[in-house]
């Protein structure tokens, strides 16, 4: 089991899932899980509601690839106990720049007794707890796995197997009802160190809240604050373009009768923008007409797909703007399974 498998493979899933959710306004809830995470550098927040129920998931589940590995994905999570129909909606942060181990927020319809049921009786993990601040933190750890030994013909009977031991474990924390938490037990202590009021957390990073907060009805948010070590890890030979003026990316991803990319980068000043601006519209352009001139059927949808793209600067912002109308998103999804 990787380390927070427990529930950051949720995250990956419900993005790749046609399931109703409940009528819990995700608005809301969104507030609520940013109320009990640690500050960090980067955070998203998902509405599951509105991402299931719109036509993007009949698109997905069409693919067979797709369909194999969200199949595959869900089953394990049944095996951790968690049901993706008690998820309404999901928060993530991340705490360093190496979006590395996310601290995972979730609300939704969770009932407390039968999920820790369901894990108990799964076989797939131990479960354990501590107390900490006055909160139960449960701790789930994977079981031992026995592999079946062969016996050659002839030879004495050998032992059942041989064990193989997993390290990682992930951590959790019900809040109530509708709030539960879950990362390394380290993310999680700290969850529990801010929602007791002993250290300021995500709710409180102005920055990182207020461009979540731009658009709160959107399916998916982000916003991610641009560190030195972030900004020198995008350079690139292939790549002309200086990314260190660059201090936040926030925007959202809509789903509607395609999927809308709304992102600004915001610089340190205007020149910087108009700078930035104009080289990210060439090489839109040169990528643009190198797909083109291939010829080949499977790039033509990405190279329509650039053609929405916009990419202006404005002040200290510059503002990128695309839409993947769902013929194209079909067309794409249809030429990659041919690979």
């Amino acid at each position: 089991m990787k380390r927070t498998v427990f529930l950051s493979v949720l995250v990956v899933i419900a993005l790749t899932a046609g399931v109703k959710m409940g009528t819990v306004r995700s608005a809301t809830a969104a507030v609520g899980l940013l109320d009990a995470l640690p500050d960090g550098t980067a955070v998203a927040v998902i509405d599951f509601q509105k991402i299931s129920g719109s036509s993007l998931w009949a698109t997905i589940n069409a693919q067979d690839r797709l369909k194999s590995e969200i199949d595959k994905a869900q089953s394990e999570m049944a095996n951790l106990g968690i049901s993706l129909s008690d998820v309404h909606t999901v928060a993530v942060v991340f705490a360093g720049s190496s979006f590395n181990s996310p601290t995972v927020a979730l609300a939704g319809g969770f009932e407390q007794a039968d999920l820790l049921r369901r894990l108990r009786a799964s076989g797939k993990v131990s479960l354990t707890s501590e107390k900490y601040k006055g909160l139960e933190i449960f701790k789930a750890k994977a079981v031992a796995a026995t592999v079946r030994s062969k016996v050659e013909a002839g030879a004495a009977p050998a032992r059942t197997g041989k064990t193989s031991v997993a390290s990682d474990e992930t951590s959790f924390v019900f809040y109530d009802a509708s709030t539960l938490v879950a990362g390394s037990p380290e993310a999680v202590r700290a969850s529990v160190e801010v929602k007791t009021g002993a250290k300021p957390g995500l709710a409180q990073n102005s920055q990182l809240s207020d461009a979540l907060a731009q658009n709160p009805s959107a399916a998916v948010r982000f916003a991610v604050s641009l560190t030195p070590t972030i900004t020198t890890g995008l350079k690139s030979a292939d790549l002309p373009v200086d990314f260190s003026s660059i201090k936040m990316v926030f925007g959202t991803i809509d789903v509607g009768s395609g999927i809308d990319l709304r992102a600004t980068l915001r610089t340190d000043n205007a020149e910087n923008a108009k700078s930035l601006s104009e080289k990210l519209n060439a090489l839109l352009t040169m990528a643009g007409g190198l797909l083109g001139s291939l010829g080949d059927a499977k790039m033509a949808p990405i190279a329509e797909a650039l053609k929405t793209v916009t990419i202006t600067s404005t002040d200290t912002d510059v503002k990128i703007i695309g839409n993947l109308p769902m013929e194209l998103l079909n067309s794409f999804l249809s030429s990659s399974a041919k690979k």
